[in-house]
């Protein structure tokens, strides 16, 4: 587009005689802009503060409130919240910091050398999306169960061991399991950090004749300060807030970690929703706390900036004889991620009752199993409810961000209130689930709309712990759309409608497809805050799968898993091919 051109666009509302559509898109882009502040602000502000007033009442939901401290002084009052407390906060530190060492770890192998752990790192993308947390627990369990976990099975069996040789239900078991659930992400957070730093720093090192070890502490690390101390942040509260693993592994195992309290409070009879409210409100403080100190880290990353305008072409480090140890590791954290829990399932899925695998054990081969499993009228039910609550907060969660995205990277009245916008959309990346959940489930008790024990208080719950990521991906994808090619538009005489429609939206219809994708998967796996908002009739997937577990049969179990897994991955596929279909192509 000549200079000539762009002023002319430039120019096109400044005219006598448009001047006034000129203010009435300014108008109506602060309208659009107070308008998602409004939705935004409903959507995660309410449930936080509302623990506020269930933590300051000792009275239900349903009748008028006596405030009082008692319901604080009772919380915290009690003496086994303490030892939780320190247990989750040694499990969140524990977990949080072998997930960054190893998701870094392999980030830097990806991104740094000439392994063959690069035709991998899709699947390592990939893994958080395919495996619901349910999943690789259950997993898991059945591979190291003290009982009937498969491989305790195989060493009784042709080891003659006398009793289980490793046993998950303990607390380095839960750090495990917990590390494994959340690698994907760290893997996803720290790439594009080692993909866009400039390495001449570090080959400097290696030509001053500094080892490998020492380039990695004295130039990578201390360069990738800010983002590794912000990425350790983000896990410490993601493992902060876990519960299906305090569930699964830590109840029976008798350690109770503080999420797992929260969990109780609302499950005991009678439901004691200001108990929950008030442990809740210490999670909130902590969490406050967090992203203080998360936005200290990364206001600083411009300090730590190696890439400027000047290009590079990174050297590749050669692993030579390390190259097949370096693989056979990567291969096998991929194995414990996915490989192994849906292999377990599969095998568990087809078998009467648990065992190891042996050529007489295929003799039992049976698909009664995935009968019983159809016949369980709310586990059908359940992945209904899912598929739908997925796509419509992948649908609405994509629209939302959009809107955000384009008044971020477009906007150029209301800056301050644009920021303010963009970090409350992020805010929900920090906050576990189960604070959302809770804060829902009193919230929509208090307030005179009927929606809980419905679809839509599960609908607002998905939208907000996942409206962060489709902010992200859909501002990814329009920061590569240049301005140039609206102007264009509006050059040859398109309506900002038309701009939009013909121009904007084919361009960035991957980023719309992928963001409608990736959240509508999330939400499909959701059980923090699903567990405290689901009711008779709005059953989803992960509560049920938990229902189903605390029923005792894991080979029923393991069929109903593997239905829903096969078929989210005929979904995806289908959703791949239609994408392809799907916009501009060249």
């Amino acid at each position: 587009m000549t200079d000539a051109a762009r002023e002319g666009a430039r120019a096109l509302p400044s005219s006598p005689a448009e001047g006034a559509p000129g203010r009435r898109r300014l108008t109506a882009d602060g309208a659009m802009i107070a308008m998602l502040v409004v939705v935004v602000g409903y959507v995660i502000l309410p449930p936080m503060l509302i623990l506020v007033y269930g933590a300051l009442t000792d009275t239900g939901p349903a009748v008028d409130p006596n405030y009082t401290t008692e319901t604080l002084v009772r919380a915290y009052g009690r003496g086994t919240i303490y030892p939780a407390l320190l247990n989750s906060l040694i499990y969140a530190a524990c977990t949080a910091t072998l997930v960054l060492v190893i998701g870094g770890f392999l980030a830097w192998l990806v991104e740094r050398t000439d392994s063959r752990v690069k035709r991998y790192a899709d699947l390592f993308a990939l893994a958080p999306i395919l495996m619901p947390a349910v999943l690789l627990i259950s997993g898991w369990i059945l591979l190291l169960g003290p009982r009937s976990g498969l491989i305790n099975l195989l060493a009784i069996e042709y080891l003659g061991a006398q009793g289980p040789v490793l046993d998950l239900f303990s607390f380095w078991g839960m750090v495990w399991v917990g590390t494994l659930q959340e690698l994907p992400l760290a893997f996803l957070w720290l790439w594009p950090a080692f993909r866009s730093m400039n390495p001449d720093l570090e080959e400097a090192g290696l030509i001053a004749g500094a080892g490998m070890p020492t380039v990695l502490r004295r130039i990578t690390l201390p360069m990738l300060r800010p983002t590794i101390f912000a990425a350790w942040i983000i896990f410490f509260i993601y493992s902060l807030g876990q519960l299906m693993v305090p569930l699964l592994i830590g109840m029976p195992a008798g350690i109770f970690l503080y999420s797992t309290e929260i969990y109780l409070a609302y499950r005991r009879m009678p439901t004691d929703l200001n108990l929950a409210s008030a442990y809740s409100l210490l999670f909130l403080v902590v969490t406050v706390a967090g992203i203080y100190a998360y936005r200290r880290a990364t206001r600083e990353a411009h300090r730590f900036v190696t890439v400027t305008g000047r290009g590079f072409n990174p050297r590749l480090i050669r692993l030579g004889k390390w190259q097949i140890v370096v693989t056979c590791f990567a291969v096998f954290l991929l194995l414990c991620v996915a490989g192994l829990p849906i292999l377990v399932l599969v095998w568990n899925a087809f078998m009467p009752y648990p065992q190891a695998p042996s050529l007489e054990s295929l003799s039992l081969f049976t698909t009664r199993n995935f009968g019983r499993a159809l016949d369980y009228g709310p586990a059908v039910r359940a992945v209904g409810n899912s598929i739908m609550l997925g796509i419509a907060a992948g649908v609405v969660s994509t629209l939302i961000g959009a809107l955000i995205a384009w008044a971020n990277l477009r906007g150029r009245t209301h800056r301050r209130t644009i920021a303010l916008l963009d970090q409350l959309a992020m805010a929900p990346l920090a906050i576990p689930g189960i604070i959302i959940g809770v804060g829902l489930l009193w919230l929509y008790l208090v307030l005179p709309v009927p929606i809980y024990g419905t679809h839509w208080i599960l609908l607002l719950a998905y939208v907000a712990i996942h409206l962060p990521f489709a902010v992200r991906i859909c501002t990814s994808g329009l920061a590569q759309l240049h301005p140039e090619l609206e102007e264009a538009g509006l050059v040859a005489g398109a309506g900002r409608a038309t701009v939009m429609r013909r121009i904007v939206l084919l361009l960035i219809m991957p980023s719309i497809l992928a963001s409608i994708l990736y959240v509508g998967l999330r939400a499909f796996r959701e059980y923090a805050a699903s567990i405290f908002l689901s009711a008779p009739g709005t059953e989803v997937f992960s509560v049920i799968v938990l229902d189903m577990w605390e029923g005792g049969n894991s080979n029923i179990l393991s069929a109903y898993v593997t239905m829903v897994m096969l078929m989210l991955g005929v979904a995806m596929y289908g959703f791949f091919a239609l994408s392809r279909r799907i916009g501009i192509r060249v």
